[in-house]
């Protein structure tokens, strides 16, 4: 696709990425955000698909909500890095572009704040620090052939973290599922990209551990308000 420009600001490009990241994409990218909390010191917040009501249910999708925002931050800091979309600094005066090495962005403290903002931020003694306050672009033409190449890339399931995520569920209501089996195994999909014959797997197997009824026919029971 071609465009009248060559360039878009970061900030405008996370956007773009934003509206190409399906739940698909968030379910590949779990494990590489949880490592990067880890890293960090601190756990990944994830909401607990266990319980049901309508508080409940708020709080499992403000939580995907907030994570699907640490992907798209996530997707984009990592194509940056590792050189997939080219990255520019524009002069505000002069309109001058220079070419911002991917090991420039590593050690930057602002680097989060820079992508959402379009303008470099930074700490002094970085070597981006030189940037400040100047526009930070995003290269279309290596972006759109990231995204492309990412469109591809079949997601990596998890069939073990979605066993374990069914298996707390069926522990804390082992005999009460707030929703119907293929609801369950389209989350999953969504969650954990897990074919329907891997989700079925997890599936049996989350019920011979916690002693589950989910298994006997019947429309769930769903908790009184």
């Amino acid at each position: 696709m071609n465009h009248p420009q060559k360039f878009m600001k970061v900030s405008a490009a996370l956007n773009w990425i934003a509206a190409r990241t399906s739940q698909t994409d968030v379910a590949r990218w779990r494990p590489a955000l949880r490592e990067k909390y880890e890293n960090m010191g601190f756990f990944l917040p994830e909401a607990s698909a266990s319980n049901g009501g309508q508080f409940a249910k708020f709080n499992r999708e403000s939580s995907d909500t907030w994570l699907k925002q640490q992907v798209i931050i996530l997707r984009m800091e990592s194509a940056i890095l590792e050189g997939k979309i080219n990255t520019y600094a524009r002069d505000p005066k002069t309109g001058s572009l220079f070419y911002v090495d991917p090991r420039d962005w590593e050690g930057a403290a602002y680097r989060e704040e820079s992508f959402r903002a379009g303008t470099f931020r930074a700490s002094a003694c970085e070597s981006i620090e030189q940037y400040r306050g100047w526009d930070a672009l995003a290269e279309m033409e290596s972006l759109e052939t990231w995204l492309a190449a990412e469109k591809s890339r079949r997601p990596a399931a998890d069939e073990g973290e979605c066993r374990a995520w069914l298996l707390e569920a069926m522990l804390v209501s082992p005999n009460r599922s707030i929703k119907a089996k293929r609801e369950w195994r389209t989350e999953a999909t969504q969650r954990f990209g897990v074919t329907v014959r891997a989700f079925n797997r997890a599936w049996r197997s989350a019920i011979e551990e916690s002693g589950s009824t989910w298994d006997r026919p019947g429309a769930p029971r769903k908790s009184s308000h």
